[in-house]
């Protein structure tokens, strides 16, 4: 059997969470964008969800995070999706999945942060 490199196991098991995510590590850190950087960056909220000691074939477990952007768009709250990365593991990330974003809650704790 050929020898898949560690990073290539790592990003695996990442891409297999992401799409069929479970439940995601307790307190996601919601964060809000200073009013300043709205326009630019289009949206208010960025919310990082995160799933540690994610197995990897005979390796050590890694830690998957993502982001999700909440834009406040004229009467209700949209999510759009952000990137995911592993922790530690540099010049590799993906899109946060719809799978992701859906699990996520439906507006941020300041629901009045738009105005």
């Amino acid at each position: 059997m050929p020898c898949v490199p560690p990073n290539q196991r790592k990003i695996a098991a990442a891409t297999t969470l992401l799409a069929n995510p479970g439940p995601y590590d307790a307190d996601p850190i919601f964060a809000q964008i200073p009013r300043e950087a709205w326009a630019e960056r289009g949206y208010q909220y960025t919310l990082t969800v995160q799933w540690s000691n994610v197995p990897v074939t005979d390796l050590p477990a890694i830690t998957v995070r993502a982001h999700v952007h909440y834009r406040w768009n004229g009467n209700a709250w949209t999510k759009m999706a952000g990137n995911a990365w592993i922790s530690g593991l540099n010049d590799w990330s993906t899109q946060t999945t719809g799978a992701v974003v859906a699990m996520t809650p439906g507006q941020p704790p300041d629901q009045a942060y738009h105005a």
